[in-house]
């Protein structure tokens, strides 16, 4: 479970833990207005990421990539295509996962793990981050981007996520990064590239057969 929430946290930058924020501080209630106006335009997104896992016992990161589709219905594909094959797909209230050919399907309604992910990744995609009680928010802003941080106040978040870091794109509005701290000194960092907006995605693209 840890690793599902680690792997598909996204559309949400690398520092250490105790490092300075950087950049003046800022209203989150300004920022979350400016971001929900901005991503009433938004129809769909579709991107490449990549993602590096820093564990304290490896020498080095275990690096991934793949890519992400999103759209106004709330339906996501989180797909890692290298150096395996992983597939996340959440729609129609399903929570579908797919590796080494085998497909395993959850009701979200009827998981709560399972719930709180998908309103996290649903949250985190479409503005709404910033009005969800389970997290306390900070926000920064310097010349090129803003950044947020984000730290759970439920348990069952604080159990796997320590700190959430967006870094947040000023142009678009569109999340460029996200590095997410677990246990001790674990993080994961994952970069957004080549973002495209309001491009029509096929429904074969949400759907596991």
């Amino acid at each position: 479970m840890k690793e599902i929430i680690v792997g598909i946290l996204f559309v949400m930058v690398f520092s250490h833990v105790n490092a300075q924020k950087h950049g003046k501080p800022i209203s989150v209630e300004a920022l979350q207005k400016v971001m929900l106006d901005k991503t009433q335009e938004i129809v769909s997104i579709s991107c490449d990421f990549s993602q590096e896992k820093q564990m304290q016992y490896l020498d080095e990161a275990i690096s991934s990539r793949g890519k992400l589709f999103f759209d106004k219905n709330n339906r996501l594909r989180w797909e890692y295509v290298d150096p395996f094959e992983y597939l996340i797909v959440i729609n129609d209230g399903n929570f579908i996962i797919e590796t080494d050919g085998r497909k395993s399907e959850y009701d979200i309604e009827s998981n709560k793990m399972f719930s709180q992910i998908s309103e996290l990744i649903i949250s985190s995609v479409n503005g709404t981050v910033f009005t969800d009680d389970k997290f306390n928010v900070e926000a920064y802003v310097d010349d090129k981007q803003y950044l947020v941080y984000l730290e759970p106040n439920i348990e069952e978040l604080k159990q796997v996520i320590r700190k959430i870091k967006m870094r947040i794109n000023k142009s678009d509005f569109s999340v460029d990064q996200v590095v997410m701290y677990e246990e001790q000194d674990d993080f994961t960092e994952i970069n957004f590239l080549n973002k495209q907006f309001n491009e029509v995605l096929p429904n074969h693209l949400f759907i596991v057969e």
